[in-house]
């Protein structure tokens, strides 16, 4: 189990983790968040945590399943002011989730990517990467522009390879960080410490968020962590192809830029990918 204590003690003068919200079993973390903004005197960094969800969800409504304490399960609220753009929010939630895994397990430095538009990876690169996490950003509006955003973050920490969910096609195996290691050779060494990622993941959120992180330098870290530029990618929009080609890069607002056979690029800002060997 997660240990509030040094979680309290670590994180009290945090932007992010300041105030945890613990749960041994919720259906999701995502409409708690949701609900605290909603409440008077809720702050922004907020971090809803559960040991196990019932109905854990990634984007498109997918199911994310984990057992009981082997996941880190968390929901973070971000509330204006924003100093990152929303546009650049999942770029700065998915470069400090691949660097607080790295900071918190120095054996995992180098083996940490992304895969556009929003899944953590595990390997040494896409053609052997297994994917070990998710982020799914939620916004709501009011009438005066962004109420508040909730970012949810899923990382496979302890699931041995009978605990992972099947492979969907097209898609990298799910992982685990503990599996990955072990079949590197290093089980048995200590297994991870989830309260240690919890901290690394709150403090690496609050560097990624705050003003002294710009544009510029997060979409070069950004672009450095997407193992999946220089694959040739098929993008589905409702389970349908709509464009092929070799993915070159992404832009300032997030989007990727894939060019088929003919040489013609197209920009996307969200879909689906699947990588295809060569």
């Amino acid at each position: 189990m997660l240990n509030l204590h040094r979680l309290a003690h670590a994180l009290s003068d945090c932007a992010i983790g300041h105030t945890i919200d613990y749960h041994h079993t919720v259906p999701s973390t995502m409409p708690i968040a949701h609900e605290l903004a909603r409440q008077p005197g809720t702050r922004s960094g907020t971090v809803v945590v559960a040991e196990a969800q019932t109905a854990g969800r990634g984007r498109q409504s997918r199911r994310w399943e984990a057992p009981p304490a082997q996941a880190l399960l968390v929901s973070v609220l971000l509330q204006p002011p924003i100093h990152v753009p929303v546009g650049q929010l999942p770029m700065a939630v998915g470069v400090a989730a691949a660097a607080a895994i790295e900071s918190s397990q120095p054996r995992l430095a180098g083996h940490l990517g992304l895969k556009w538009p929003n899944d953590l990876l595990v390997g040494t690169c896409m053609a052997d990467a297994g994917k070990v996490g998710g982020i799914l950003m939620e916004a709501r509006f009011d009438g005066g522009g962004l109420a508040h955003m909730v970012a949810g973050i899923g990382i496979n920490v302890h699931q041995h390879a009978a605990d992972l969910p099947a492979p969907q096609p097209g898609a990298p195996p799910p992982a685990s960080l503990d599996h990955f290691l072990e079949r590197q050779g290093c089980g048995e060494a200590a297994p991870l410490d989830r309260t240690a990622l919890l901290i690394a993941l709150c403090r690496s959120l609050a560097l990624h968020v705050s003003p002294a992180m710009n544009g510029s330098e997060l979409l070069m870290r950004w672009r450095q962590r997407l193992w999946i530029l220089g694959e040739h990618v098929c993008l589905y929009e409702r389970g349908e192809v709509v464009w092929s080609g070799r993915a070159v890069d992404v832009d300032a607002d997030g989007q990727l830029v894939v060019v088929n056979g003919a040489g013609e690029a197209r920009r996307f800002l969200a879909g689906d990918v699947s990588v295809r060997s060569t």
